[in-house]
């Protein structure tokens, strides 16, 4: 995470999409202040997304926009403006008055939100940021995350080749490493999602045009939206590192921080099995139960519950040694969150969905969820079965991804210790397969075989410590294992000659 949040300060054109991911991932509840030229616009936040809009330029104010998109008429918006009470929003009066829906109101803030924002893309300004100011109880919220905003702002600007500053020069294009911007429930366009198939971090920006099908204003356009979102970032260096010359063959060595105990403590145990458990189950709970509440629990209440656990669930966790490999898990975790949250977190849409709460509709839900997790089981076993084929085929890559998506569905020791011996394939991909290792002796300790793969990932690294310790782990679990004696034996027999030497 940042160290601190950015209160006050200018941003330069095209400044804009990283100061708001900032509050993305700072979790930042408040109200932002844009001051460009003479015109001041507000977003306000909460828990790092968006949640309104709004603007003091006069063609940027509600009623002119709905007059100019014919949903209202002009002398029908004076009228209104003329009577419209102290202390009752404009938007809020259209709707008490018969003139819009609420459905309709909503729809047409967000566009409004989404034409504000792409205005202020790529001006220059200065921000000042009012910490842990809410947004007011009868505004409309909108409904869409922070990084749906800034790409729907980016599609939104008419001339795309002015997008071009958005993506920094001739840079790498990496996908995304932070997984609270990856998981944003984005809605890409198709030019946006097959460039988003083609980002490796091999590629610079000049040859992943030339390998799109499209022209180069759509081709900026898509890739400023990925960008502006976070999905993709521009850096100056290549995800192809060349190997030292005399390790050739040696895959990259884990980063020191990565090279902890493999054994953690009773507590980190659970909270593992627990992320592990959780991420596999919450998006089949209703909004309720992810937060581990009852549908007469306080507004209040509900939002103590949502704060307290997108911080023990935020993805900036996987930094801590127990929680390395789970950086997904814990993404799919918070997105739920916030996903529930979207909706318990305001009264309107919130009595909406109590509606749809009943007796009837619970056990029907129940059936889904057995059937979501009859056809989960049946894709995994599919996925299993044709990366096996795969591998035999001698496509690594095209197995690894169904293994992946195996492991993130069910994931079990066995299924993580077939996706990790089809990542050491690949040299680049050492320090993935070594979390997923770690991954299975966690979920199960007494798996001997991914302790004899952790060992041989030592041994070839000539880290006997290490080495040692897997080699004794499966002698807890196996202790007549005789090959198993005789490694071992081989690896405390030089430390043995060094002592006496």
């Amino acid at each position: 995470m940042p160290a601190e949040l950015q209160r006050e300060g200018r941003f330069e054109g095209g400044g804009l999409p990283p100061l708001l991911r900032g509050y993305v991932r700072r979790l930042a509840v408040g109200r932002l202040d844009a001051i460009i030229g003479d015109g001041i616009r507000h977003l306000w936040f909460e828990a790092g997304q968006a949640r309104a809009v709004a603007s003091e330029v006069e063609d940027e104010k509600l009623g002119k926009w709905l007059v100019s998109r014919g949903v209202l008429e002009e002398h029908r918006m004076a009228i209104t403006l003329l009577r419209q009470p102290d202390g009752i929003r404009f938007g809020t009066f259209l709707g008490q008055e018969g003139l819009l829906t609420a459905e309709a109101l909503t729809k047409e803030l967000e566009a409004l939100s989404v034409t504000i924002v792409s205005r202020m893309l790529l001006e220059s300004g200065d921000f000042v940021f009012f910490e842990g100011e809410k947004l007011p109880m009868d505004a409309v919220s909108l409904g869409m995350t922070t990084g749906s905003l800034l790409a729907a702002a980016v599609r939104a600007v008419p001339d795309g080749d002015l997008l071009w500053r958005l993506i920094g020069g001739d840079g790498f294009v990496w996908t995304a490493q932070d997984a609270l911007l990856l998981y944003q429930q984005l809605h890409l366009t198709p030019q946006e999602g097959y460039l988003l198939s083609r980002v490796d971090g091999t590629s610079t920006v000049a040859s992943l045009q030339r390998l799109a099908p499209m022209s180069r204003g759509e081709f900026t356009r898509a890739l400023a939206a990925l960008a502006a979102a976070g999905i993709v970032e521009i850096r100056s260096i290549s995800a192809a590192k060349p190997l030292a010359k005399t390790k050739v063959e040696q895959p990259p060595e884990p980063a020191p921080e990565a090279e902890e105990e493999l054994q953690y403590s009773p507590q980190q145990q659970r909270e593992y099995a627990d992320v592990i458990k959780l991420a596999s189950e919450i998006s089949h709970r209703d909004y309720y139960r992810r937060f581990g509440l009852a549908p007469g629990a306080t507004q209040d209440q509900v939002h103590s519950r949502y704060l307290e656990f997108v911080k023990l669930y935020h993805p900036d966790r996987a930094r801590e040694p127990h929680l390395l490999s789970l950086r997904n898990e814990l993404a799919q975790i918070y997105s739920a969150l916030q996903e529930a949250y979207e909706t318990l977190g305001h009264p309107e849409s919130r009595a909406r969905y109590e509606q749809t709460l009943s007796t009837s509709q619970r056990v029907d839900a129940y059936k889904d969820e057995e059937r979501r997790r009859g056809a989960r089981n049946a894709v995994v076993d599919a996925n299993l079965k044709r990366a096996r084929e795969l591998i035999r085929a001698g496509d690594v890559g095209m197995a690894v991804q169904l293994l992946d998506q195996a492991a993130r569905l069910n994931p079990t020791a066995e299924t993580l210790l077939l996706l990790a011996r089809a990542e050491f394939k690949n040299p680049m991909w050492g320090q993935r397969a070594l979390d997923h290792l770690k991954h299975a002796v966690a979920l199960a300790p007494e798996f001997t075989e991914a302790w004899l793969e952790l060992a041989n990932f030592w041994a070839i690294r000539n880290m006997t410590d290490r080495q040692q310790q897997c080699l004794e782990k499966i002698l807890e679990y196996d202790p007549q294992n005789v090959d198993v004696k005789a490694a071992l034996g081989h690896v405390k027999r030089p430390k043995l000659l060094r002592k006496r030497s």
